[in-house]
C-alpha cells in the first residue's frame, strides 16, 4: 500500500530530487519517446467563490517510476487548497510527498512521488490532482509547471511539458420584452458564474400570452433553464389574446359595430348600436350587455355574445273593407242581413280584428271578425241590424303586441220595412208600389212591398204601411 510518510530520509531524497528535476527539465528534447506531462484541462474556466479541480496528467514515452514539479499560479486569483495522489501508480506502494502551498507567492515546490521497490508503469494517468478556490475577482492565472522531472529506473527520461490557464468569469444575463408582460430570473442576480443555471419564468401581463423565447434562448417552453457559459441576452415575446364579438337577433333589425372585425384584443372598446327594421323598435340588450342604451359600448375582456331584442311597432294594416248586403234589406233577423268583410295584415301577427258599430240610437256595439283565408281577410257575415235608421262602423284590429288600428269610419242605412222606396218618408207612393204587387205570391220577403214577410201582398201590407203614413225616419 502506498505511504505518504515524510520522514528525514525522505525529505533528504526529495532534496536530491528537486536537484535532478532542474536538470531533467533542462535536458528536455521532444521525440517519439517524449513522456508527455501537462496541466488537465488546458483551459478552465469558473466562477469567483468556485472550489475545483485541476490534474497534472502524464502520458508515458516509455516506462516511468517517478515524478517531480513544482507549480506556480496566480496567488491574487486563485488558492490552492491541497494536492492529493494521483492513480498513474495505482497497484504499487509508493513514496508520495504532496508538496508545500504558499498561497502568498502563488506555488506549489516539492512535489514528488516514486513506486518503492521495483517496478515502473507505461500507461498513462493522473500524477496528482490540485484543488483550487477561486477569490471574489474575475481574472486570468496561468497554471505553469516547473522543474519537472521523470524517471525510469536508471535516470531522467525525456519529457514535452504543457502548461494551463484559468479564468475566472462573471456574465450578465439580459431579458428584454417584447409585447406586454415579464420575466422572473432564479436565482435573480447582476451577473452569475461560469456554468451557473438561471431558471427564467415568462410572466403575461392581462390580456396577453407568452409565445416564445428568442436570442440565447429557443422554444416556448414556460418556465425554461439557461446554463450561463458567457454573457446572455434572451427575449420572451408575448402576444395580444384576441377575443370573438357574437351578436344575435331577436326579431327584425340589425347591430353595427364600431370598430367592425373579426376579432378584438383584451380591453378594447367596441360601440354597437342597434338599427331597427321598419315597423320595428330597438327594446333592449341581453347576454354580456344590459340596458336598452342605444348605442352602447362593451369592452372585451374575453369573448363576448351580445342579443339585441327588437319589439313590433307597426299598428295591423286595415284596407279594402267592404259592405254587402242582403239582396232585400229588412229590419227582420230571418230576412236581412249586412256583411263586412276587410284585408287586415301585420309584420308579426294579428291578435283580434273586430267591427265596431254605432246603431241609430248612439252605442256602440262590437262584433268579432273571422279569418276568411289564409291572406288575412277577416269578414262578418249575417250580421243583422233589427232597427231602421242610419249606421256607422269602422274595422279595428290589435297586433299580438297590443299596437291597434282602425279604419275610416263607414255609414250604411237600415230603412224600415214600411218605407218601400228607402226615401226615408213614408208616403202614398210606398203605397202605389204595394198595390201594384197586389196579390202577388213568393217567398217570404221575397221583395220589400211583402212587409209582414208572409209571402203574399195583400191588404195587411198595406195596412201596415198606411200606419206609417207621413213618418220620416231618415235622420
Amino acid at each position: 500500500m502506498r505511504s505518504e510518510r515524510k520522514s528525514k530520509t525522505a525529505v533528504l531524497f526529495a532534496g536530491m530530487m528537486i536537484g535532478a528535476v532542474v536538470f531533467g527539465a533542462i535536458t528536455v528534447v521532444g521525440d517519439g519517446d517524449d513522456t508527455l506531462v501537462g496541466i488537465s484541462p488546458v483551459n478552465s474556466t469558473v466562477s469567483p467563490g468556485q472550489t475545483f479541480t485541476v490534474n497534472v496528467s502524464c502520458t508515458p514515452g516509455q516506462p516511468i517510476k517517478s515524478f517531480e514539479f513544482q507549480l506556480s499560479f496566480n496567488a491574487s486569483l486563485l488558492q490552492a487548497n491541497s494536492v492529493s495522489e494521483g492513480d498513474i501508480f495505482d497497484g504499487y506502494t509508493t513514496f508520495f510527498n504532496d508538496g508545500t502551498i504558499n498561497n502568498t507567492a502563488g506555488t506549489v515546490t516539492n512535489i514528488y512521488d516514486l513506486i518503492v521497490g521495483a517496478g515502473s508503469v507505461s500507461d498513462a494517468g493522473t500524477l496528482v490532482s490540485v484543488s483550487f478556490t477561486v477569490l471574489s475577482t474575475t481574472g486570468s492565472s496561468p497554471l505553469l509547471l516547473s522543474s519537472v522531472g521523470v524517471t525510469n529506473e536508471t535516470g531522467y527520461v525525456p519529457i514535452v511539458v504543457s502548461n494551463g490557464t484559468v479564468s475566472s468569469e462573471v456574465y450578465t444575463l439580459t431579458v428584454t420584452i417584447v409585447g406586454s408582460g415579464s420575466v422572473t430570473k432564479s436565482p435573480n442576480q447582476p451577473t452569475y458564474g461560469y456554468n451557473d443555471v438561471v431558471t427564467l419564468t415568462a410572466v403575461a401581463s392581462t390580456g396577453w400570452t407568452f409565445d416564445h423565447w428568442s436570442g440565447n434562448l429557443s422554444g416556448s417552453q414556460n418556465p425554461k433553464t439557461i446554463t450561463m457559459n458567457g454573457n446572455k441576452v434572451v427575449t420572451a415575446t408575448f402576444t395580444q389574446n384576441t377575443y370573438t364579438l357574437t351578436v344575435n337577433i331577436v326579431g327584425s333589425g340589425s347591430v353595427t359595430k364600431n370598430p367592425n372585425q373579426p376579432t378584438y384584443v383584451y380591453n378594447a372598446v367596441v360601440t354597437l348600436t342597434a338599427v331597427a327594421s321598419t315597423g320595428w323598435i330597438f327594446d333592449h340588450w341581453s347576454g354580456d350587455l344590459s340596458g336598452s342604451q342605444n348605442p352602447k359600448t362593451i369592452t372585451m375582456t374575453g369573448n363576448k355574445v351580445v342579443t339585441a331584442t327588437f319589439v313590433d311597432n307597426a299598428p295591423p294594416t286595415i284596407n279594402t273593407v267592404s259592405l254587402l248586403t242582403s239582396p232585400q234589406m229588412d229590419t227582420d233577423p230571418l230576412f236581412g242581413w249586412v256583411n263586412v268583410t276587410s284585408d287586415v295584415t301585420d309584420n308579426v301577427a294579428v291578435s283580434s280584428a273586430q267591427l265596431r258599430i254605432k246603431n241609430p240610437s248612439g252605442v256602440w256595439n262590437n262584433v268579432s271578425l273571422n279569418i276568411l283565408d289564409a291572406d288575412t281577410f277577416y269578414y262578418k257575415s249575417s250580421t243583422a241590424f233589427s232597427s231602421p235608421g242610419n249606421y256607422s262602423y269602422i274595422v279595428w284590429a290589435a297586433d299580438a303586441r297590443g299596437n291597434t288600428n282602425s279604419s275610416s269610419s263607414y255609414v250604411f242605412s237600415m230603412p224600415p220595412n214600411w218605407d218601400i222606396n228607402n226615401d226615408g218618408t213614408c208616403t202614398v207612393f210606398d203605397l202605389v208600389l204595394i198595390s201594384n204587387h197586389y196579390t202577388q205570391m213568393g217567398s217570404a220577403g221575397w221583395i220589400r212591398e211583402d212587409v209582414d214577410n208572409n209571402g203574399t201582398i195583400e191588404v195587411l201590407d198595406l195596412v201596415l204601411v198606411a200606419n206609417q203614413y207621413g213618418t220620416t225616419w231618415w235622420v
